[in-house]
């Protein structure tokens, strides 16, 4: 029987040579990789979270404009003589997209705050009801002057 020698087929080994005879990674070098890899799984998972809390923030507070918008514009459309843009100060509740947000309306037609016989000052503020110094929790305000329709001295 013919048996190949070890340096024909390009198998070698070579027992004398330590280096040769290592494989694979030691448990220090497996276990310094498995600690990188969790400080960086869990610097992931960090970020995720606040990911999500500053979306969640984010999507309360363009609600709360967006309450705030269509509040105004429907004072807007009103009449500058009707009941309803009377001088005062109107606390609302509005729930909307699963949360609860309190709506403040002022409108002043006095000089004190801005206003005059022919024109209103309109404040909306929109905040979340549940209170928190959370920059998404802070009251969104829209201001405007509103004033009434005259007919000036240039037309007849």
């Amino acid at each position: 029987m013919n048996c190949p020698t070890p340096g024909k087929l390009g198998i070698t080994s070579d027992t004398n040579n330590p280096r040769a005879m290592q494989q694979g990674f030691t448990l220090v070098e497996t276990s310094i990789a498995m600690v990188v890899m969790m400080v960086l799984g869990l610097a992931a998972a960090g970020l995720f979270v606040y990911a999500v809390k500053y979306n969640a923030g984010a999507n309360d507070r363009a609600l709360a404009v967006s309450i705030a918008q269509q509040r105004m514009e429907r004072l807007r459309k009103t009449s500058f003589t009707d009941a309803s843009m009377a001088a005062g100060t109107v606390t609302e509740s509005y729930n909307g997209g699963g949360r609860l947000y309190n709506v403040v309306t002022t409108i002043c037609s006095t000089s004190d705050c801005g206003g005059s016989a022919t024109s209103k000052l309109i404040t909306i503020q929109v905040a979340p009801a549940v209170s928190g110094n959370d920059w998404s929790r802070s009251a969104i305000t829209i201001i405007t002057k509103r004033t009434s329709a005259s007919v000036g001295s240039y037309l007849p």
